[in-house]
């Protein structure tokens, strides 16, 4: 004879089966229909481009278009610790040994910068890097960004 005192293992199994989907369905609901939003507050979104060289002893030019985007529902203070450390970067084969790194200028107040980008708006800003053709050679490399101290690293192929 069957013990009735303990529940059937299936019954206990389906029960479970159900609260699972249940809560899915909820966290789907709120993610599309609710105020949940599962990005990153920032985003930080970079373009490379590199134009030819007009000569073989020019600079190689690469364009860097950034994008800056803010998917909270307030603003952001962006601060630097002066107007030259807003946009940094410098460059590293794949094995990550230095090759180039932006020139500071010795003329840079040393005082703190910022700026304020408001909820749900985007920052875009574009610079053109001078990569010096006696260090920078075909191939691959690591460009390493970092603006308004947000940060990424992009893989490029110098042609």
């Amino acid at each position: 004879m069957a013990d009735r005192s303990k529940p059937d293992l299936g019954k206990r199994m389906m029960n479970q089966a159900l609260i699972v989907l249940a809560m899915i369905g909820v966290v789907i609901y709120f993610v599309y229909f609710g105020d949940i939003q599962p990005e990153e507050a920032t985003t930080f979104d970079v373009t490379l481009t590199q134009a030819t060289p007009t000569a073989p002893s020019i600079a190689i030019p690469l364009t860097v278009a950034i994008t800056l985007t803010n998917n909270t529902k307030s603003g952001i203070a962006l601060t630097a610790d002066t107007q030259c450390a807003v946009f940094n970067w410098f460059l590293t084969g794949t094995d990550r040994e230095f090759v180039q790194s932006k020139e500071e200028p010795s003329d840079c107040a040393k005082q703190t910068v910022s700026t304020w980008l408001d909820s749900k708006h985007v920052m875009k800003q574009t610079f053109t890097l001078a990569l010096d053709p006696a260090r920078v050679h075909p191939g691959d490399y690591l460009l390493f960004l970092r603006y308004w101290g947000h940060e990424v690293i992009e893989k490029v192929t110098i042609k």
